[in-house]
């Protein structure tokens, strides 16, 4: 489990980090316009900054990078009235799509936690969708 991953060709060597997967899944997250935010594993919002800028998304997710390939779990909460089901195998397909297309390897396994359901608070939840890929 380190920070980067290392992808060798004929032509060198590629090295891919968190920070990239991180911009992969904050793309995802951002085609739902506001409706999904990521959250830190125990439901904690990201900061403002974070989410102006985009950057150190990657902090708020566990990104395990092995021989094989990669592991993703990313932690998220939903704003009220939008379906949890349906954000979570989007967001699953989408940042499979992403890395597979960006990066060229394919995912070993992709999950998504929802942490919470937002209205005027935050009810807690802890409801983990993953799908697991056969390379």
């Amino acid at each position: 489990m380190s920070d980067v991953y290392t992808i060798e060709t004929d032509l060198g060597n590629i090295t891919v980090t968190k920070m990239a997967i991180g911009k992969i899944v904050t793309k995802a997250v951002g085609k739902w316009k506001g409706k999904v935010l990521i959250t830190n594993h125990k439901g904690k919002l990201t900061n403002i900054m974070t989410r102006l800028t985009g950057n150190d998304v990657s902090n708020y997710m566990d990104i395990d990078f092995e021989e094989e390939g990669l592991d993703l779990k990313l932690y998220a909460a939903v704003k009220f009235g939008t379906s949890i089901g349906t954000v979570t195998n989007s967001l699953i397909e989408d940042i499979h799509d992403g890395i597979k297309k960006t990066i060229g390897i394919e995912p070993l396994s992709v999950s998504v936690v929802g942490t919470g359901t937002i209205s005027r608070n935050i009810a807690r939840r802890n409801i983990e969708v993953r799908k697991t890929y056969d390379i």
